[in-house]
């Protein structure tokens, strides 16, 4: 709040959920110096002195928390030619949606993402010759809507050094042209490899990416956001730290590091938490990597110095051999103390769940992908290759019943930004044209807020300060028009987010007096 202003506000007549143990629901809240002091209800005022915020109405939930996304990333996407379904249909509209931006564009290298070759009507990846016909002779690099593959043009394959002769690193893989074995363009988990062989980003490019997706996620109401990069270093929590600084980054943020990385000293990084040690097991070419005494290794290096580690599971079989190699290195109570979480477990049928709860580990899902995803899930059935049973997909019910702590996160740019989005198909189980993707599966309004409120904050290790409103809690606060659990379920993800708050401060939208 401003200096020159009262530090303190009265919001009332509103509908306050708290999502604390009692799960008590008031009707005001004082925030003095950042934080909460007080709850009141009915009639009840705190005094003079405070600026008088009538909420008329609105429900005031807990800020909401991200505990899995990717927030450069997100922004470099937002400035991205959109590929997505909803974009195009074909790889003919992909040609001509990036020969378009190319036309108007300076030389240097030209990035589209968002495509999924399920849902093109060829049914299958775009290659170095389609790139090329957008934009002859540029370095183009369009990005997967899964965040795992990406396709290169001839003029980038040869920028970064991919050619006939080249070895994929592990756990990758390089399509090649089953005739010539020449790379088609199309790469599968080398994000990071082609990363550190792009052009770096400029300070001003970065600043903006960071402008962006703070913008998007204040507007969505989110508050906190882990960056869950696989790659991150202190060199990471640095940056951050710079554009918080400089007021380009909002939202408080927590950085897992790669495992190996040195950790920096707390309080080095103002503004910014040294999260999880991120490990992934990825499921490339037929194999997985690391595999299973390598990953043992990795888990009990990153246990003995006490941090927490977060895997990246995406199949059954990724998912069972984190279970596992957790049980090989510690008991389930050792596990539960330092909260060890499995990212993603996009699969996980009963039985895997009960493996999941048996070894103490918590769960990060991401139900928005039900939504934004669900119609892929459902074309992947009908390939020769087959899907996952959507009756396993995102599976927060198994979890939950299993006994399992379940957070709710968007893995943005991949997923929908909006956790309202992510409630909303978590308690409808329907993708975006509205089809069905076990039902089974759909856990009620309170349970689906919880994952992106005090589920969230526990896992991201913030219970003592944000997840609930509470008096001695940070004052970051997301303002609705309307109380999802009073809406028709199919509506709660278009509900206006009236007012975003951290710290007190009013970051989105408009409270009168605020």
């Amino acid at each position: 709040m401003s200096n020159t202003r009262s530090n303190s506000a009265f919001l009332f007549n509103g509908n306050v959920v708290t999502f604390d143990e009692r799960d008590a629901v008031a009707t005001g809240l004082l925030i003095e110096d950042g934080r909460i002091s007080r709850l009141t209800s009915g009639g009840d005022e705190p005094g003079r002195g405070h600026r008088m915020i009538d909420l008329d109405g609105a429900t005031v939930l807990p800020g909401f928390i991200d505990p899995h996304a990717h927030p450069l990333a997100l922004g470099a996407a937002l400035r991205a030619i959109d590929c997505s379904p909803a974009a195009v249909t074909s790889i003919a509209q992909i040609v001509d949606r990036i020969a378009e931006a190319g036309d108007g564009s300076s030389g240097g290298w030209i990035r589209a993402r968002g495509y999924d070759e399920l849902l093109l009507a060829e049914k299958r990846h775009p290659t170095a010759a389609d790139l090329d016909r957008a934009a002859p002779g540029r370095c183009v690099r369009l990005s997967h809507g899964g965040g795992h593959g990406d396709v290169l043009s001839s003029a980038a394959l040869a920028a970064v050094g991919l050619s006939k002769d080249s070895t994929p690193p592990p756990g990758t893989t390089i399509e090649r042209d089953p005739v010539t074995r020449e790379p088609t363009g199309v790469v599968f988990e080398m994000g990071g490899w082609l990363r550190d062989r792009m052009p770096s980003p400029s300070n001003e490019v970065l600043n903006a990416y960071a402008e962006a997706a703070s913008s998007a996620l204040v507007a969505a109401g989110v508050t906190a956001v882990t960056d869950a990069g696989r790659d991150n270093t202190a060199d990471r929590a640095g940056l951050y730290a710079e554009l918080i600084a400089k007021d380009r980054f909002l939202p408080g943020l927590t950085v897992m590091l790669a495992s190996g990385s040195a950790y920096p000293p707390p309080g080095s990084h103002p503004g910014v938490k040294a999260g999880a040690t991120k490990m992934a097991i990825t499921f490339s070419g037929g194999e997985m990597q690391p595999d299973f005494d390598a990953l043992v290794t990795l888990i009990t290096s990153a246990h003995r110095a006490l941090r927490q580690v977060a895997i990246h599971a995406v199949e059954l079989e990724a998912v069972v051999m984190a279970c596992e190699a957790f049980a090989t290195v510690v008991s389930r109570t050792g596990a539960a103390k330092l909260r060890h979480r499995i990212e993603h477990a996009s699969e996980c049928p009963p039985e895997v769940a009960k493996m999941v709860a048996s070894a103490g580990l918590s769960v990060v899902t991401q139900p928005g992908f039900i939504h934004g995803r669900g119609d892929r899930y459902l074309s992947a059935l009908d390939t020769e290759a087959g899907g996952a049973d959507p009756a396993d997909l995102y599976a927060a019910r198994n979890l939950l019943n299993a006994g399992v702590v379940v957070a709710g996160s968007s893995d943005a740019p991949f997923g929908p930004v909006a956790p309202l989005t992510g409630i909303q198909a978590a308690v409808t189980r329907l993708s975006s044209s509205g089809e069905p993707l076990g039902l089974g599966q759909a856990i009620s309004v309170g349970e689906a807020l919880r994952l992106y409120g005090p589920n969230a904050a526990w896992l991201d290790h913030q219970e003592t300060e944000a997840g609930s409103i509470q008096p001695g809690m940070r004052a970051d606060l997301v303002v609705l028009e309307s109380d999802p659990g009073r809406v028709m379920p199919s509506e709660i993800g278009s509900i206006p987010v009236l007012a975003t708050l951290i710290g007190g401060e009013l970051v989105y939208g408009s409270l009168p007096g605020l």
